[in-house]
């Protein structure tokens, strides 16, 4: 679930909400009750560069043990042809 980041009107005080996307944003704060803006924020995504999880890396030597070609290290080359 997203994180939205909001700023009162009234008093100025930041606060963040977890929210689904769904849903409306809040009205006021909870502070002073005063009405509150939601901000636009970057986000935090993020890249998942590991080898793993529905992600196959073309070699079984993260699989077996051996490339394709059967040697115990990367070799560099394109995977062979089976």
């Amino acid at each position: 679930m997203p994180t939205y980041e909001y700023e009162c009107n009234g008093c100025g005080s930041r606060f963040e909400r977890e929210q689904a996307m769904t849903d409306a944003p809040l009205q006021q704060c909870p502070e002073c009750g005063a009405k509150v803006r939601r901000l636009v924020s970057g986000g935090t995504g993020f890249i998942n560069k590991s080898i793993g999880h529905g992600h196959t890396s073309g070699c079984s030597l993260e699989t077996t043990g051996k490339t394709c070609c059967g040697r115990a290290e990367r070799c560099g080359a394109p995977r062979c042809e089976e």
